[in-house]
């Protein structure tokens, strides 16, 4: 119930009121059993997104099992299990809630001790990985290009619908593709692989 709040309005339109009148639960219970609003959304948080990294290390883990390993199997790793949550609308898409705690984890204060709490361990791994594929390329600069592929990532997790909205002045023509997760993953690993390959300077 929470999270189809959040998903819907925001993550300012998750209050415990919102909660309880939709559940139609006491508000006292979910005080009683997750605090306040913050601890309800780290609960949510953890629910959603830990499994999320936990299958990015197991796929990463897999690859690095069966060398040889490519940059492509790296970014993959990354790339396809938050895209596996998206659907085809924003009904079905539980991405989209990932994408709203996601949001509102990189702008809320104290982000870096939240991420340092929850990420850290698939940023360390996959930068590393990552380094191992390109060695020519400096850390700094793989740092920057890994957090473009998260941010590039978040927005993707919105829908293959809305990664394939036309602009206004292309209104009257329709996209070349049905809405496809499996083509869109393929689109985005060619782009994030292109992306970190491509020449520092």
């Amino acid at each position: 119930m929470a999270e189809r709040l959040c998903a819907e309005g925001g993550f300012e339109s998750l209050s415990i009121r919102a909660i309880s009148d939709a559940a139609q639960v006491n508000i006292a219970a979910i005080t009683y059993h997750f605090g306040g609003k913050a601890q309800l959304f780290e609960e949510m948080f953890k629910r959603r997104v830990v499994p999320l990294n936990e299958q990015r290390l197991a796929l990463l883990d897999a690859a690095l099992a069966q060398p040889p390993v490519t940059l492509e199997h790296v970014v993959r790793a990354f790339v396809e299990p938050p895209m596996r949550l998206t659907g085809t609308s924003a009904k079905g898409n539980s991405g989209l809630v990932v994408m709203q705690f996601l949001s509102r984890v990189f702008s809320m204060p104290g982000e870096t001790e939240f991420l340092g709490r929850y990420y850290e361990p698939v940023r360390s791994r996959f930068i590393l990985a990552l380094q191992h594929q390109l060695p020519g390329i400096p850390l700094l600069e793989i740092v920057w290009r890994y957090n473009l592929m998260v941010g590039g990532i978040i927005y993707a997790m919105g829908g293959i619908e809305r990664m394939q909205r036309l602009p206004a002045a292309y209104a009257s023509m329709t996209p070349e593709e049905e809405p496809d997760v499996e083509a869109g993953i393929r689109r985005i690993v060619r782009f994030m692989q292109s992306g970190f390959a491509a020449a520092a300077g």
